[in-house]
């Protein structure tokens, strides 16, 4: 009995694996008859689709109604556009009368100073030593004087008692002392402290711009040198103003 039922498992597992190998090798065609079950719930839309390509362009449509006049602002400006061509020359216009005056006054002007300037030259050559340098003239006919006499003798000649502003003029004033003959009397120079002891100015009481003092001078000797004088060497010394010397004038251009 047992042997019976050990053959018959053997004999469907046989019948299994060749059911299985022959069910592998070809398909089989279900014959059960299937049946319509009931609906499923609709499904849920998918993703829209890619744009399709543009169509061909359609016939023109019919002209629309005129529209409403729009509102009237005027709209920023627009960028400058190219220069323009030059136009034709315009007519030359008669000479203006101011132009003319202008001219005649800046003539006279000039003629005045040549005429000023003329006259200086005419001053200046009426000495027999004169030397130019700069803007003036440093002039001499050797006479002799005081201080006072001095000023008075150059304002009469037109001009002033020499009193040199820069170092160039108090150089040309010792060529003409010397060229005169006259440095050996110490020539007088405008400058004085009459007025404020040890204060020198000019004879118009104007502080002096340049000096040329020697070693320790002024020194005021025994109380009374108050005017100034120039050596031979183009050094300064104070003196005594009622002295006689050689008088040098300078008259300006």
């Amino acid at each position: 009995m047992a042997l019976l039922k050990l053959f018959l498992g053997v004999f469907l597992l046989l019948q299994l694996v060749l059911h299985v190998l022959v069910g592998a090798a070809e398909p089989q065609t279900l014959n059960c008859p299937i049946y319509a079950g009931v609906p499923g719930v609709p499904g849920h839309n998918g993703l829209p689709g890619r744009d399709g390509k543009d169509g061909r362009d359609g016939a023109t449509g019919p002209k629309g109604e005129k529209g409403e006049p729009g509102v009237s602002v005027q709209g920023p400006p627009g960028k400058a556009g190219p220069p323009g061509l030059d136009g034709p020359q315009g007519e030359r216009g008669p000479p203006g009368s101011h132009g003319s005056e202008s001219v005649i006054e800046s003539l006279k002007s000039e003629i005045q100073n040549l005429k000023a300037e003329i006259d200086t030259i005419e001053k200046a050559a009426s000495f027999s030593n004169f030397r130019r340098v700069g803007q003036k003239y440093y002039v001499t006919d050797g006479i002799l004087g005081n201080f006072n006499d001095g000023i008075k003798f150059c304002k009469d000649a037109g001009g002033t008692l020499v009193v040199p502003k820069t170092a160039a003029e108090n150089q040309a004033l010792v060529r003409v002392s010397v060229s005169s003959a006259l440095s050996t009397g110490k020539p007088y120079i405008g400058v004085t402290d009459r007025e404020t002891e040890g204060q020198f100015v000019d004879i118009e009481g104007k502080q002096l711009t340049f000096t040329n003092w020697g070693p320790g001078q002024p020194d005021d000797y025994r109380g009374g040198q108050d005017c100034g004088v120039i050596e031979v060497s183009g050094t300064w010394d104070d003196g005594n103003c009622g002295d006689i010397r050689p008088i040098i004038c300078e008259i300006d251009m």
